[in-house]
């Protein structure tokens, strides 16, 4: 079993991620808002705290909460200071503009945190330099630079300060990773670098990050922050971690601008139910990452959770977390289940089998069901059961049929 890493504090998460464990940055309730979406203080709180419970031993250590951007307003600040007091686990980081005024709040702000941080953000290309601050990327870095010696110093060692590169796919690599190496040679401990636009393809996605991280001082660690609009943003975020990095910023359900950011559970699940060959190929191990130190199995009941929450149905398809997840409606996964199954979802995630009644059964599915409800059916009555089941599908319109509709159970039996 792999050992707990030491708890939080200013320099810490820099040798975590260089030790190559995994390190979730979790926006739900920061980039979130901007999928229209709005969490309050005990929802943020139940948030991370079900984060943490996800991330097991490595909670304290890996988990940076971000709990809110105070820029919106005096509403958005109490709530944060709100959250600060009560989220006890891990680090707890605000986001802030490129404003001296704002990160000197945003160092108060989150000075009482368990383990405070702040990340702000500066313009990595000429069209988001010019849109964000009116100026170059070479005069936003200068700017930056000044605003991190700033923050640093009003933080006095108590709080760490991480800085954000906004929209590298439209930026000049080598800008990049001289902000980059510059910024971090500065004092800044992690460097986000945001994609921001979502416009990245895995090949072309590759062939930057792989040229920036090639280009980076030892001593840089990167915070990756890909958003999901193409659909792509989990096969990004792998790529990523095969390259070296370790910090990684998700939300929940993907919550976030436009169609959001990677999927939380997407990720952790990916890394939870991957086989050992397929982290060596990304280059580490669960024990590296510190996967052995997870409860996966809170990933699903999280998700589900704050779906709940924000009525946000999950969906069949939804990966790792989805009603189809484990579950079998045809005949032929009865031959051999594991054959259809591309990972143990019970043994990784605690998500059981299951077997569905829909239009598809067969006299497998209607015997299965069946077993389940303590019933042992003659083979006329399995076929009398699959007719009627389609039979009723096709007359609704509607795949499922509940099968207390169907079976011979007796008056009041289960369903």
């Amino acid at each position: 079993m792999t050992a707990a890493p030491p708890p939080p504090g200013p320099g810490a998460l820099p040798r975590l991620a260089r030790d190559g464990r995994f390190i979730l940055c979790e926006e739900a309730a920061r980039d979130g808002a901007q999928g229209k979406t709005l969490l309050l203080a005990g929802e943020r709180c139940a948030l991370f705290a079900r984060s943490a419970a996800v991330l097991g031993a490595m909670s304290d250590a890996a988990l940076v909460a971000m709990v809110g951007f105070p820029g919106i307003g005096k509403e958005e600040v109490d709530v944060i200071a709100e959250v600060i007091a009560r989220h006890r686990r891990g680090y707890q980081q605000v986001v802030c503009r490129s404003r001296a005024d704002e990160l000197r709040g945003g160092v108060d702000l989150v000075r009482p945190a368990h383990a405070g941080r702040v990340l702000f953000v500066l313009p990595a290309s000429a069209a988001m330099a010019g849109a964000m601050l009116h100026e170059s990327p070479a005069a936003a870095l200068a700017r930056g630079r000044a605003l991190l010696a700033g923050a640093l110093d009003h933080a006095a060692g108590e709080v760490s300060v991480d800085v954000c590169l906004a929209d590298i796919s439209a930026a000049d690599p080598g800008h990049v990773a001289d902000a980059a190496n510059a910024l971090t040679a500065d004092g800044a401990e992690l460097i986000m670098l945001a994609d921001t636009v979502g416009r990245l393809q895995p090949v072309g996605h590759h062939r930057l990050l792989a040229g920036i991280t090639a280009a980076l001082d030892p001593q840089v660690v990167v915070h990756c922050h890909f958003h999901n609009d193409l659909g792509l943003a989990l096969a990004l975020n792998l790529q990523a971690l095969g390259l070296g990095h370790r910090a990684f910023g998700t939300s929940w359900l993907g919550l976030g601008e436009r169609t959001g950011l990677g999927h939380t559970e997407e990720l952790l699940a990916a890394l939870a139910t991957a086989s050992e060959d397929q982290l060596a190929d990304l280059g580490t191990s669960r024990a590296r990452l510190g996967v052995d130190l997870w409860d996966a199995h809170q990933i699903a009941p999280t998700a589900g959770w704050l779906s709940g929450q924000l009525g946000l149905p999950r969906r069949a398809t939804d990966p790792f977390v989805g009603g189809g997840v484990n579950a079998i409606s045809t005949g032929t996964p009865f031959v051999d289940p594991a054959v259809f199954q591309p990972y143990d979802a019970l043994g990784r995630l605690g998500i059981p089998a299951r077997v569905d009644l829909t239009h598809l059964a067969s006299d497998r599915v209607v015997d299965a069901v069946a077993r389940a409800h303590g019933l042992s059916l003659s083979a006329e009555d399995r076929t009398a059961v699959r007719l009627r089941v389609k039979a009723l599908a096709y007359a609704r319109g509607v795949a499922f049929v509940d099968p207390r509709e169907v079976l011979p159970l007796p008056p009041g039996g289960a369903p």
